[in-house]
């Protein structure tokens, strides 16, 4: 079975975990044959190349400044970030790495509210450059849903598409989700006690969901509490197959199949 893990941050790896590239080898040993490195700021578009470079045809990247990192100075750094993402868009046949999303982009209210009229604005420029050069979005989107929605609808022309990384919003809030055409990014949560993911997962289509680690955060089940990382997106894989009743074969299809055709690989 070929796994995708759609959002990861392997390039930085936790403490005590092997470097970057034994991660990524480690992940495809385990049938993730695709990853997809979430950029969060000017600082992480290296790493983030320097890995894809290393691996091509099986890490890609994204580009984008996370909700966490706007500050007054965000406007600067945008500037520079769209120009990275100009600089490497369009070179699918060129031999060299390129950006297949924007993200992590959006709203985060979850601990400090100080820049929430900048992140507002940050997130509605990046939108736009998502239109502009007809990439998906990815979103960070944490005690904030209203707002971020808000915006999206704003914004939505028919041509935006993407994901809500980590989603951990409601069944009611699913079915907006959906009414805006974007996807679910499922990860280590599906498979937390208590967790309310399996019951949205029930009622959005298999063709809207796809697989994510975040890693090196929220590990699921059986390493809860432990550093994350690609090769346990089977765990997630198979826990999605359980709870909708059908083969993990066909989740890794089905799941598969939307993060291609979402980000073009």
């Amino acid at each position: 079975m070929n796994w995708i893990d759609t959002h990861t941050h392997t390039y930085e790896p936790a403490e005590g975990q092997p470097s970057a590239s034994v991660l990524v080898e480690r992940a495809m040993a385990a049938g993730v044959y695709k990853q997809i490195m979430g950029g969060v700021d000017l600082h992480s578009v290296e790493p983030v190349m320097e890995l894809c470079r290393a691996f091509p045809d099986t890490v890609y990247p994204t580009i984008g400044l996370h909700p966490t990192e706007v500050r007054d100075d965000y406007k600067q750094n945008l500037d520079i970030l769209y120009r990275h993402l100009g600089a490497a868009s369009g070179k699918k046949d060129g031999g060299q790495p390129y950006y297949v999303a924007v993200g992590e982009i959006g709203i985060d209210l979850y601990q400090d509210k100080t820049f929430f009229p900048q992140q507002q604005d940050a997130f509605r420029i990046q939108l736009r450059w998502a239109k502009e050069l007809q990439l998906p979005v990815v979103l960070h989107v944490r005690n904030a849903f209203e707002e971020a929605w808000h915006i999206l609808r704003q914004e939505q022309d028919g041509s935006l598409r993407g994901v809500f990384h980590c989603y951990s919003g409601s069944v009611e809030q699913s079915a907006r989700v959906l009414e805006l055409g974007f996807m679910f990014g499922i990860g280590g949560v599906l498979t937390f006690k208590n967790a309310g993911l399996p019951e949205v997962v029930r009622n959005v289509p298999l063709s809207s969901l796809v697989l994510e680690t975040d890693a090196p955060w929220l590990a699921p089940v059986p390493y809860r509490g432990k550093p994350n990382e690609s090769a346990y997106i089977p765990i997630v894989g198979h826990k999605l197959a359980e709870i909708l009743g059908i083969t993990p074969g066909e989740a890794a299809f089905a799941t598969t199949r939307n993060a291609c055709g979402l980000f073009g690989l």
